[in-house]
């Protein structure tokens, strides 16, 4: 049984951050790291030097940036550049509100920003491309406190990162049925498929695409969903067959057959272990289904010959 849902998003690729590079290091919540001046008195820094001051200061806690800052009429150095603090702060944080506004739809607004901030606090952005800061923000959802009695708050995490990757991934070449009709009978047994860039195969604890998908449709009076811990994994596959990404839950033999086409193992092996797990009456002719569905559905690449 297959679950087919759009995805729609929309995304902001562009980062209007402060100055990011690797951090050096980081400070505790409101602690500051002391530094020595920046410059002798009286001598302004070259431009390389104040940026790096001032990226020092905002990732790791360095004051030492103050030392060329002059106070204003009105307020003191610290004030001013609290202002740039603040604003590197919160754009990280429009950032994860962006990538995971159903998230935080679910989590509800301070629990969501209770693991926001915590997140910018302990990773300190690396890269220039704001597509990437959020990539370690499900497995932190994951380790805090909260997961215990949220579990699905990172079911959903996982569930949003995998739909950002798969939007964002490369088209691919996508494998056909006519591809595989110019194929001869007799070298379909060493046959062997790669899955479309765009996949992800996610197993979830909770009913976690529920939820999401009542964060994304749902209208504000709608009953949410109560959060259900399943008895087995649930097993999905997140893929783009064209520009919109696409939910997919799989029975334990689909995911089984894919999780070990992801690995190279060639037809007549998928067949077999598709025998060794639901008998071996029509073992081939149920490989062959999966296998179409998967091409139809824009999931595939190849094949390739042994």
């Amino acid at each position: 049984m297959s679950d087919d849902d759009n995805a729609c998003r929309g995304r902001s690729l562009e980062s209007a951050r402060a100055g990011e590079a690797p951090a050096r290091g980081n400070t505790p919540p409101g602690q500051r790291k002391r530094s020595r001046p920046a410059a002798e008195p009286g001598l302004k820094p070259a431009l390389a030097e104040l940026q790096s001051l001032f990226q020092r200061a905002i990732l790791d806690g360095d004051e030492g940036v103050l030392s060329v800052i002059a106070d204003s009429s009105r307020v003191d150095r610290e004030v001013l550049f609290g202002v740039y603090r603040h604003a590197y702060r919160a754009r990280l944080f429009e950032i994860l509100r962006s990538d995971f506004d159903h998230l935080a739809r679910v989590a509800g607004d301070p629990l969501f920003a209770e693991l926001a901030f915590g997140y910018i606090e302990s990773h300190p952005s690396r890269t220039q491309n704001a597509r990437w800061y959020a990539d370690r923000f499900p497995d932190y959802v994951a380790r805090q406190p909260s997961h215990d009695a949220r579990p699905e708050l990172a079911d959903i995490a996982r569930l949003m990162h995998a739909l950002n990757d798969a939007f964002d991934a490369a088209d691919g070449t996508r494998l056909t049925l006519q591809d595989l009709a110019r194929v001869p009978p007799a070298m379909w047994g060493g046959l062997t498929f790669s899955p479309h860039p765009s996949v992800r195969r996610l197993d979830l604890a909770t009913n976690a695409i529920d939820l999401w998908r009542w964060a994304r449709d749902g209208t504000p009076g709608e009953d949410r969903p109560g959060v259900v811990i399943a008895s087995e994994p649930v097993l999905v596959a997140v893929y783009r067959p064209e520009l919109t990404p696409r939910v997919r839950t799989l029975s334990y033999e689909e995911a089984m057959m894919f999780d070990e086409l992801c690995k190279g193992v060639s037809f007549s092996g998928l067949c077999e272990m598709v025998s060794v797990y639901g008998g071996e009456a029509d073992a081939p002719l149920r490989a062959a289904t999966h296998l179409k569905v998967w091409i139809e559905q824009g999931m595939l690449s190849g094949p390739e010959t042994d």
